[in-house]
């Protein structure tokens, strides 16, 4: 896991730096703690998130999300590009369905760098580049 060669598949499998592990792990963290703080200020709030459906997803997707960074950076290459196959186009679509439930321009405008990377994100892990 994480270390520099050659794997069955035939993908290229580059060394990560520690420096950029920790970053990821940081980042990882600080997105699962800001997720958190703004489901704790919306029910400060009295917004209607009652539905134990919506705080079982939200919260999943959110740690989906943070478990893809690190996977992204020490899992197998085959096993990563195979999970960004799977796990980007089911955000691509929530990320259109974003848009499509939008109705302030701040949610168009964020909706679209959604989709962007989601695009991103399936058609780098497509064009994973092999071993010569």
């Amino acid at each position: 896991m994480g270390g520099s060669g050659q794997t069955g598949s035939g993908l290229a499998n580059p060394k990560v730096n520690i420096r950029i592990l920790l970053a990821v792990f940081w980042a990882c963290h600080f997105l699962l703690w800001t997720f958190g703080d703004m489901l704790s200020l919306l029910q400060e709030m009295n917004e209607p998130i009652d539905d134990s459906v919506i705080l079982f997803v939200a919260p999943t997707t959110a740690i989906v999300q943070a478990l893809m960074i690190v996977l992204c950076l020490v899992g197998r290459p085959s096993y990563v590009r195979l999970a960004n196959l799977i796990v980007a186009p089911v955000y691509l679509l929530l990320n259109i369905g974003f848009i499509a439930e939008g109705t302030e321009g701040w949610e168009y405008y964020l909706g679209v760098f959604y989709i962007l990377f989601s695009v991103l994100i399936i058609w780098r892990a497509y064009r994973w580049p092999t071993n010569e």
